[in-house]
């Protein structure tokens, strides 16, 4: 049994906790269920100086949120008490953790993520001794941010609220947010401009898909290579007209001898800020989609012909997102990956001397100065001055920071007021 201990540091008695978890694999729940709101400290349930006490044998992809809302916020959680708040709702700050402990694996995994916002502060304690946290004040910390991000003071990424206790709380919506997001990426869109017109030439590996647990033919890995601009021209039977294509790949002998495999993206498909969000709404086209779910009934496997419109991140949601995810769609997503992990690093390189680039092998990235121009800034900070991460993919960067708990034993979180001064020593490197 792995035990949590909430410590509300906040000062403000209506804080919020609020569970989400897949309820397959996870057993044991004591003190939460998915999906629900508690307030432990309000009336008088708890004093402040009292930790609220959960518990559970096993924990299938759990986020456990603490928030502190405004009026507004407070309403629409009293009208919707089991649904999570929105990214982009203004009436609340706050912020979460993940965990995962499964019976299979006879280990627990957890991390604290920052990609969509920073708000309210955490600080973590494992029963190992380990600790994880931020190495500044939440307050000083997105103040941080809005310099290394270079937001103007007129920004409208900054949110702040009037809790229901009267005090005010801050919050900086990231890159991710679509509200705000221009704020943020117009270098991205600058950037890909400068790699067209270098033609930089691109290789990226597919990940293998034996034992991936993923649906459909498993299939080895593949070197897909990119040319940015038009092709000369497009298989038959896609609505996708060539003069929409801004990069293209190609894989040879990619699902049989013989054939060749084609993913096509669009402006609509890879931008500033599908780059900085890691997904988009569509844009992408593959061709032969070899095997891929149906969205409107996952049971069937389509075959064949094109897949069109899809999102950069062409994979199933939901409790059985592995398994309803084709070999096929992984192999796929692990090109966008690489992609998208390299233009927010700055990797592709934009000047004669850098017009080859191969995913994994440093001396094809960019400059210096070329990697310093377009290093995604937001998550740059954040994974420089915290043990977090802010952007997608920051496990394929290496600026994941993950810890693996005692199974059976007491993760402590303390939910931190903006200014805690005590706020650094729970970083792991302080």
């Amino acid at each position: 049994m792995m035990t949590l201990k909430f410590h509300n540091q906040t000062g403000n008695k209506d804080l919020y906790l609020f569970f989400n978890y897949t309820t397959t694999n996870s057993s044991g729940e004591s003190g939460f269920s998915d999906m629900s709101y508690l307030q432990p400290w309000k009336n008088g349930n708890l004093a402040l100086d009292e930790a609220y006490e959960c518990s559970f044998d096993w924990i299938n992809s759990g986020t456990f949120w603490y928030m502190i809302t405004n009026e507004t916020g407070a309403a629409t959680i009293a009208a919707h008490p089991n649904t999570a708040m929105g990214t982009a709702d203004k009436n609340w700050v706050g912020g979460f953790f993940e965990l995962t402990s499964l019976e299979s694996a006879k280990k627990a995994y957890f991390d604290i993520t920052n990609v969509d916002q920073v708000g309210l502060f955490c600080g973590i304690k494992f029963s190992d001794g380990n600790k994880c946290g931020y190495g500044k004040p939440a307050n000083d910390f997105i103040s941080g941010l809005e310099t290394a991000c270079d937001l103007g003071s007129s920004t409208s990424a900054k949110i702040t609220i009037t809790g229901t206790d009267g005090v005010s709380y801050s919050k900086l919506w990231g890159p991710t947010v679509p509200e705000v997001s221009s704020e943020y990426n117009g270098a991205y869109d600058e950037y890909i401009t400068a790699i067209t017109n270098n033609k930089t030439a691109l290789t990226i590996v597919s990940d293998k898909t034996k034992d991936s647990g993923h649906g459909g033919t498993e299939l080895g890995s593949f070197t897909f290579k990119g040319t940015w601009g038009q092709p000369d021209s497009l298989p038959a039977g896609s609505s996708l007209n060539k003069e929409d294509v801004i990069l293209w790949f190609e894989a040879d002998d990619c699902t049989s001898a013989g054939t060749k495999t084609y993913i096509y993206l669009t402006d609509k498909g890879l931008n500033g800020a599908t780059i900085m969000g890691g997904s988009s709404s569509g844009g992408m086209y593959v061709y032969p989609a070899f095997e891929y779910y149906d969205p409107s009934a996952p049971n069937n496997i389509g075959k064949g012909g094109w897949a069109e419109d899809v999102s950069l991140n062409w994979t199933a949601t939901g409790e059985n997102a592995v398994a309803d995810t084709t070999c096929f769609q992984a192999m796929i997503d692990s090109v966008i990956r690489d992609l998208i992990t390299a233009l927010n690093l700055g990797y592709i390189g934009v000047t004669a001397a850098h017009n080859t680039f191969t995913y994994g092998d440093s001396s094809t990235y960019a400059s210096a100065a070329t990697q310093a121009k377009y290093l995604n800034e937001w998550n740059n900070y954040i994974t420089s001055n915290s043990d977090s991460y802010g952007m997608a993919y920051s496990d394929n960067a290496h600026e994941k920071v993950q810890f693996n708990p005692p199974i059976n034993g007491t993760i402590d979180c303390y939910i931190l007021k903006q200014d805690d001064a005590n706020t650094k020593t729970y970083w792991s490197k302080s």
